[in-house]
């Protein structure tokens, strides 16, 4: 019994060893064994159907790859949208924010603070997943009751179209992560997305006050997620986000690749004065609001706070003892010693000023730190290629958050991913927290935004509220209108407008799957049933008839349905 239950264990270590061998992990480095990942499965073995949408997913976005194009989609808010979109993309999307403010699972609504319970993705992928499979059913019924003429007149719609979450920080620590991990695969992600913002303080990227973790934290945050997805046999594929172009806190200095962008004061007045010190003596004397603000800008702007390498090039430029000529020779050490690729610490940092003549330098790190203890950030693409380099060797696509969609910027963290890191695919969020009119690009250049930026190696983009944004726009013109014209309003705008554009939501009894389970009721009762909900008398139809007058008849779905005006 000893020997046998031995022997399964090492055949599946020895199958986990294979899988991790194959093209899909190439690029992948884990920090533990396969039978690491063994010795956490249970003895039964279970498969997701997630993992054949993870396996979809990675193929379409290195087919993308491969061919300089994109995977486009964007944020899903329900069943009606995520099916509308499955004729037309080839990835959903769901998003944070979205859920945070529509649909959190104790249907609380807010901001994207990362406050909503952790399950509240999950359960909205899961509405998602389990609305995918039933179109999917309902078609496969609808395609088998068809004869072939029929079908080949119909176009077949892919309804599984791989999904993509927002995981967000994880929601805690590594076990926080782990557990997440595991219900994003029970109920239907293909990929997560993971940012390192700092679990307790987290923003939409778009806002301001970030707080990033260090490197090594959200590296442990990758990994966790990858073991889950070890653990469970499955391929999710796993985004790495960071937000290091705009943060400007981070936790803590402990991982030496975050130095070179942590600010310092460089006024040697301000020595044994620190803000949070000053900030805790102001508060305990009664000063609030503004008047604490107030304090604070005036320490801040009195304490010269800069990078260490630019307190360094100050210096140099300051020295009086040397010529022209050494100070620029000086520089031009100082920037090939400490560029930003070398990831120099501090502590060396400052051992090549001391080389280079800059002995009792004046920078502090400490001194500017906020009340909560975060160190002063200095966020930019260097920052976030840094973190790209790092990151990519334990996820599968790394996505950098801007500020705007800026093309420049878009090429510079491209090439400078790419110099270490060349087969690494890249993620752009095409943001409508983007004012895209104000951003300088004229509609021939927005158009192809998209494109250009695929043949930078970003393969697949997203809008993450577009589905947010156009029910909005929907639902608030027609209630205005309604209000004004009544049933005319919704004909001109929704029902006509379904008709012309071949929406099959036109008949909704047929899309909500009447007939599907008309077939079910018939199945159980032998072939028959007098109580079909989709027999004589239904509404439904009105939509069959064709009439010549008036729009004409139009085809619907590729000629599924063929429908008109209903009869005057």
């Amino acid at each position: 019994m000893i020997l046998e239950e031995e022997g399964r264990f090492e055949a599946e270590v020895a199958e986990v060893e294979g899988w991790w061998n194959t093209e899909r992990f190439k690029l992948t480095r884990r920090p533990y064994s396969a039978r690491d990942v063994v010795s956490l499965r249970g003895n039964l073995k279970q498969t997701y159907g997630s993992n054949e949408m993870a396996k979809k997913l990675w193929r379409t976005l290195k087919s993308h790859q491969a061919k300089g194009t994109a995977s486009r989609t964007f944020g899903a808010l329900d069943p009606v949208q995520v099916a509308m979109m499955a004729k037309y993309l080839d990835s959903i999307y769901v998003s944070g924010w979205q859920c945070s403010s529509t649909h959190t699972s104790t249907n609380e609504p807010g901001p994207d603070l990362a406050d909503y319970p952790y399950d509240t993705v999950p359960n909205k992928v899961e509405h998602l997943y389990f609305a995918q499979q039933y179109h999917d059913r309902k078609q496969r019924e609808a395609r088998m009751s068809m004869s072939r003429e029929e079908r080949a007149r119909t176009p077949y719609v892919d309804y599984l179209k791989p999904i993509i979450a927002d995981g967000d920080t994880g929601f805690g620590g590594a076990t926080a992560t782990v557990k997440l991990c595991k219900l994003f695969v029970e109920r239907g992600a293909a990929g997560v997305h993971i940012e390192d913002q700092s679990s307790m303080t987290k923003k939409c990227g778009h806002m301001a006050g970030k707080v990033l973790v260090s490197v090594t934290e959200h590296i442990n945050r990758l990994v966790a997620a990858r073991l889950q997805f070890d653990v469970m046999g499955v391929e999710t594929v796993l985004v790495a986000r960071t937000d290091a172009d705009a943060a400007n806190l981070i936790q803590t200095n402990v991982d030496a690749r975050d130095h070179q962008f942590i600010l310092g004061a460089t006024n040697p007045n301000l020595k044994g004065k620190s803000l949070a010190a000053i900030m805790a003596a102001a508060m305990a004397a009664g000063k609030t609001g503004a008047e604490l603000q107030a304090i604070e800008d005036e320490w801040v702007a009195a304490a010269g706070l800069k990078s260490f390498s630019d307190c360094v090039k100050d210096a140099i430029r300051s020295l009086n003892n040397v010529g022209e000529e050494e100070r620029r020779r000086r520089l031009s050490e100082w920037e090939r010693a400490s560029s930003y690729d070398k990831c120099v610490s501090n502590e060396q940092g400052r051992e090549i000023a001391e080389r280079l003549g800059l002995k009792n330098l004046f920078w502090d790190w400490d001194l500017p730190r906020t009340r909560e203890g975060f160190y002063r950030f200095q966020g930019s693409v260097e920052a976030a290629i840094v973190r790209a380099w790092a990151f990519a060797p334990h996820a599968d696509l790394i996505w950098m958050e801007t500020a705007k969609p800026n093309l420049a910027e878009c090429t510079k963290f491209s090439q400078g991913v790419k110099s270490m890191r060349p087969e690494t695919m890249l993620a752009y969020n095409l943001s409508p927290s983007f004012n895209w009119d104000a951003s300088g690009m004229s509609d021939e250049e927005m158009k192809d935004f998209i494109p250009r930026i695929a043949k930078l190696g970003f393969c697949w983009q997203f809008i993450t509220l577009a589905g947010f944004h156009a029910d909005a726009l929907v639902i608030d013109t027609f209630a205005k209108d309604f209000a004004r014209r009544g049933m005319l309003a919704y004909v001109e705008r929704i029902q006509r407008e379904e008709r012309n554009n071949g929406v099959d939501t036109l008949a909704h009894q047929k899309w909500s799957g009447a007939n599907y389970y008309d077939k079910v009721l018939k199945t159980v009762q032998g072939g028959i049933s007098s109580t079909a909900a989709m027999g004589k008398g239904v509404t439904e139809e009105q939509f069959k008839e064709t009439w010549s007058g008036g729009g004409g008849n139009m085809g619907m779905n590729g000629g599924a349905m063929v429908v008109a005006k209903s009869r005057m």
